[in-house]
Formats: C-alpha cells, sequence, structure tokens
C-alpha cells in the first residue's frame, strides 16, 4: 500500500466511530485544530495551572484508549471550561490531532519519543504528531513534527523559541533517534526519561522504541502499555534482544519507510502488540 495511503485512514485507535459527525466542518488548518483541541482536552497533571486540582478518580480518563471512547465522552467538540474537558495526557492531544488530519485527507501518524522544551537539559516522555506535506508530485518536504499540546497555547504557556507546528528534530527525539544517540554516547540516558516520575536511563528508551514501532504501524498504544521486550530491564537484555532494538530503532530514528516499519514489526513475536492492546 502507498505510505501516504496508509497514513490518511484511520486506525482502530484513531476512528470516531459513531462520533464522526465531530470531526465534520471543524477547521482545516493546523491552527484551528490546535484551538479545538485545546478546548477540549487538559492535561491531567497541568491542571493546578488553570486553577484546579483534578480529582483523583479522574486520572483513569488517560486510560481511555480509543478516540470514539473519547469523544463520546465529550460528547461535542466544542470549548468549554478547563475543568470540564478531559484530563488525558500529551498522547490523547496527539490521537485527537492524527484522527482530525486523517479525516481531512491529510497523511498523519503518532509518534512518542523525548521533548526538550518542558524541563531544561532534559529530554521528556512526550508524543507528537508527524504530519505529511508531500502533494504527491514529489514537491513536498515530507514528514513534520506537530505538537498537538502546543499549537494553541505555546506562546503563553511554554518556554520555545520554535513553530509547535515544525518542531525541530533537535528539540523532539523520536524514541530510535533517543535510543541511538544514547547507544553510540552522543546523549546522556540519564537526561532522558520522565523527569516528574523520576525514571531515566536506558530502560525508559526502550520501552518508547517499541511503542513507536507500533505508532509507525497504525497501532497507537497508551504510554503505559507495556509487552514483549519493554517489561525486561535494559540491564537484564540478551545481547541478541539489545541487537534487535538497535535496529528497530534506526527504522523509529527513520520513520520506516513503512515497508521496513512492517518487516521490523513481524521481525520478532515480542514486537507484535498483544489483543489487549491492538484493538
Amino acid at each position: 500500500m502507498d505510505e501516504r495511503e496508509f497514513y490518511r485512514g484511520q486506525s482502530r485507535v484513531t476512528d470516531p466511530g459513531s462520533w464522526r459527525s465531530l470531526l465534520r466542518d471543524l477547521p482545516r488548518d493546523l491552527p484551528g485544530m490546535g484551538e479545538v483541541i485545546e478546548g477540549v482536552i487538559v492535561h491531567r497533571d497541568e491542571t493546578r495551572r488553570f486553577g484546579f486540582e483534578l480529582p483523583a478518580e479522574r486520572r483513569d480518563e488517560a486510560n481511555t484508549r480509543y478516540l470514539e471512547a473519547i469523544l463520546g465522552r465529550l460528547g461535542s467538540l466544542s470549548w468549554r471550561p478547563p475543568r470540564d474537558r478531559f484530563a488525558g495526557t500529551c498522547r490523547d492531544f496527539a490521537v485527537l490531532l492524527c484522527a482530525m488530519l486523517r479525516e481531512a485527507g491529510v497523511p498523519a501518524r503518532v509518534r512518542c519519543g523525548f521533548a526538550g522544551y518542558f524541563a531544561e537539559g532534559f529530554f521528556d516522555d512526550h508524543w507528537v504528531v508527524e504530519v505529511h506535506d508531500d502533494d504527491g508530485d514529489g514537491g513536498g518536504i515530507g514528514w513534520r513534527l506537530v505538537d498537538a499540546q502546543l499549537i494553541a497555547s505555546a506562546k503563553d504557556t511554554y518556554r520555545i523559541d520554535f513553530d509547535p507546528m515544525d518542531v525541530p528534530r533537535d528539540a523532539f527525539l523520536v524514541a530510535g533517534d533517543a535510543w541511538l544517540a544514547c547507544r553510540e554516547g552522543r546523549r546522556d540516558p540519564e537526561r532522558i526519561g520522565t523527569s516528574a516520575a523520576g525514571l531515566t536511563g536506558m530502560w525508559e528508551i526502550q520501552g518508547s522504541v517499541v511503542r513507536d514501532l507500533a505508532n509507525l504501524n497504525g497501532i497507537e498504544t497508551l504510554p503505559w502499555d507495556g509487552w514483549g521486550l519493554i517489561p525486561t530491564h535494559y540491564d537484564e537484555l540478551d545481547r541478541s534482544d539489545v541487537d534487535l532494538l538497535d535496529r528497530v530503532a534506526a527504522v523509529s530514528a527513520a520513520g520506516g519507510p513503512l515497508p521496513r516499519a512492517a518487516e521490523a514489526y513481524r521481525s520478532d513475536p515480542r514486537l507484535a502488540v498483544p489483543a489487549p492492546f491492538a484493538g
């Protein structure tokens, strides 16, 4: 299948299902989409900046795997006060933007990796969207990174010096880039991970490498899904397992192409997303 065509199609996760009508008549431009998303999703760890504490029982909203269920919770994509928004994570911002772009016929895919613009000197676990700008005639620029969480609020909330609709590759490291940079000694793995939880190192990166391969194959997992190679600590991996992850990381870093990503996904059963997570 043509790569652009594959990423124009909704996955099981991004398919709006019975709520498809909500994705009609939306803005067709990224700034407009970003405003819609900001008005319906709040990051569950950032509610204090909106003046309220998220009730503990609502943190589980971020475990909602499918967009159809997220839209069902929202009921509409109309702006609402922050405390009435879906309490998700960066993954949910990315999934909604990806679905909106795909519904508009734009090739898009969710990517997981690490952002270097939330904590100084640290690359934090984060999920974004990759958008393909090529019009099919070879004149486009290919894939570019878009931070769905920052599109509408970057200037007011986050200290960044770049356009969140074209995130530089050295500001956001897709998981494979982070893995290879650390394996080659170009980056310190202790400066990559989840700063809020105090989790750093190669094991943190390892899980993202496997999940990003799933994303490239159109299976957008939850950020904490663990299967196959993910639960085994990096220090306990066999040499052959590290070699396998090196190969997967190279696919992630290159963003495929799709046939290579599909081949890598099928190369070892421990890379394939199991039924409970695959949809």
